[in-house]
């Protein structure tokens, strides 16, 4: 996405163009809070500094998807 010429003809500044992907477009989930605290560490690097982390939650997803009701319970993670 980020190398993506639409994009980059929509939003010039790469700082704002990673921003706007990070907040908008890309969503994570981790199942442990030390997974969770890798993968945000390497996501939101000091490059990313002043990005929310919005998209990014400490959630085990298997029981949801089992029950059938991971829809529902993403809706309420990410409101």
């Amino acid at each position: 996405m980020y190398n993506s010429e639409v994009i980059k003809s929509e939003i010039t500044d790469d700082y704002e163009r990673l921003k706007h992907i990070l907040e908008n477009q890309v969503y994570g989930l981790a199942p442990t809070e030390i997974i969770y605290k890798i993968a945000t560490s390497f996501i939101f690097s000091e490059l990313t500094e002043g990005i929310t982390q919005k998209n990014f939650a400490q959630l085990d997803a298997y029981p949801y998807a089992e029950a059938g009701i991971l829809e529902e319970k993403l809706d309420e993670v990410f409101d």
